[in-house]
């Protein structure tokens, strides 16, 4: 073997164990993108126990968690449609007016499943009317999404004539039952979010899902039909909404408009900060939901250290601020 067959080895091998290195460092920074949410949520609530040990009580928690549950399944549908290169900002409107139509229908057909069905069904229609106008309309998502939030909003002023709407017992008993000791809401949210993690990790609809948000140009090239990922997702962050709109208005007994103004911001913040980038394609609906859970004792912390509302949401600021900052850290750290 002469030297410049030794040197295209040795080049050969160096190559091969950079590339090997750049993939395993690749995989643990894929991994702790989405993972260092469950350290922090952790951490948080051992500060909360030190600094404010009330939050951290069992009826604190019990508390806290059916609107934990709740902002999860909110946060699981901003989720899927930023995975492609979206955003929904019809999350107040749609939650009040889920919270308006299923207390109007149940009222009026005296079924608990009716009303269900009819709200999520509406979900449908705004969720096919947001992806059209975004997908094939190539309106940008954040004006599209504001325009048909707005008209929600109407809605439901037209309907309620800026006045709460009772919620059938029916739905209330549905949204304040426990189940093992644990709010229902709770265990709905679980259940949703592992089905929604399940379907685009592992199943071919979540992986054509993936690809279309990753490039929906190469996906179309690879003959995906990309109008389909795009619109489904705007359907299934407003049957998200709506979902959590139910549980809302029943877990307080009444609806009204001004109902989902606290959860767009809170959604948002759990999706960048359990990792989901802007930029399209992997995300992670686990993390949201872990995020969820974080943001949700955040209010309860910062509530109780007597805060106002406009700390609360300079809190969650921040929060979305220094999540940001954690993800491009050591990219901005290696010069990339």
């Amino acid at each position: 073997m002469n030297m410049n067959s030794a040197i295209k080895l040795d080049g050969s091998a160096s190559a091969s164990v950079d590339h090997q290195a750049s993939k395993s460092v690749g995989f643990r920074l894929q991994v702790n993108e989405f993972a260092w949410v469950w350290i922090g949520t952790a951490v948080l609530f051992a500060i909360s126990a030190i600094v404010a040990p009330g939050t951290v009580t069992k009826g604190a928690l019990l508390a806290m968690l059916p609107f934990a549950g709740i902002l999860a399944i909110v946060a699981t549908g901003m989720t899927v449609v930023i995975q492609q290169r979206g955003l929904d900002m019809s999350v107040p409107g749609m939650v009040s007016l889920a919270g308006i139509v299923v207390a109007e229908v149940g009222f009026a057909t005296g079924s608990f499943l009716i009303a269900i069905v009819a709200t999520l069904a509406m979900a449908v229609v705004v969720g096919i009317i947001n992806g059209l106008l975004t997908a094939r309309v190539n309106i940008t998502p954040l004006i599209a999404t504001l325009a048909v939030n707005a008209l929600l909003i109407g809605g439901v002023r037209a309907i309620t004539g800026n006045s709460p709407v009772a919620v059938p017992e029916s739905i209330q008993a549905f949204a304040k039952q426990n189940l093992l000791g644990m709010p229902s809401s709770l265990w709905l949210a679980v259940l949703f979010v592992v089905i929604v993690a399940l379907i685009t990790k592992r199943s071919i609809i979540g992986r054509r899902f993936v690809a279309v948000g990753v490039n929906p140009r190469t996906a179309t090239a690879a003959g995906i039909m990309t109008l389909r990922y795009q619109v489904g997702a705007y359907v299934l962050s407003a049957i998200c909404f709506a979902l959590g709109g139910i549980l809302l208005a029943g877990y307080i007994g009444n609806a009204s408009h001004t109902a989902g103004n606290d959860y767009l911001l809170p959604a948002i913040a759990a999706v960048v900060i359990g990792g989901t980038p802007f930029t399209g394609g992997k995300g992670s609906v686990v993390a949201s939901g872990v995020a969820a859970l974080f943001m949700a004792q955040l209010a309860q912390l910062v509530l109780a250290l007597g805060a106002g509302p406009a700390m609360q949401l300079l809190v969650q600021s921040l929060a979305i601020l220094l999540a940001v900052t954690i993800r491009v850290l050591p990219s901005l750290m290696s010069g990339k």
